[in-house]
């Protein structure tokens, strides 16, 4: 009787003590970084032809973007000064598709 008391409680241990594993660490999620304001915007002008007023917002963006991401800023901020340059639409459209693609 008192092997069997023993057993019983040896069992009811090795399972409460296998049943108490690790505790589960929470996982780190990785929030991505929202794209610029100026992608949006290079899609419009991607999508129009046309640059307009939208050039003053996209280097604002783009300065901004410095902060975080100061070569690819500057690369951009190069573009869209030859983007400026740029008359004709489709041109327009394929410059300012390649830099929003660049975001």
């Amino acid at each position: 009787m008192k092997r069997s008391v023993v057993s019983h409680v040896l069992l009811a241990a090795g399972l409460f003590i296998a049943g108490c594993g690790p505790a589960q660490l929470p996982s780190e999620t990785v929030t991505p970084v929202a794209p610029p304001a100026a992608k949006a915007q290079l899609t419009d002008v991607a999508n129009s032809g046309e640059l307009g007023s939208a050039a003053s917002a996209i280097r604002e963006s783009l300065e901004a973007m410095k902060a975080t991401d100061s070569a690819r800023a500057d690369e951009l901020l190069n573009d869209l000064t030859a983007l400026e340059g740029l008359t004709d639409p489709n041109q327009i459209k394929a410059k300012a598709k390649a830099m929003a693609d660049k975001l």
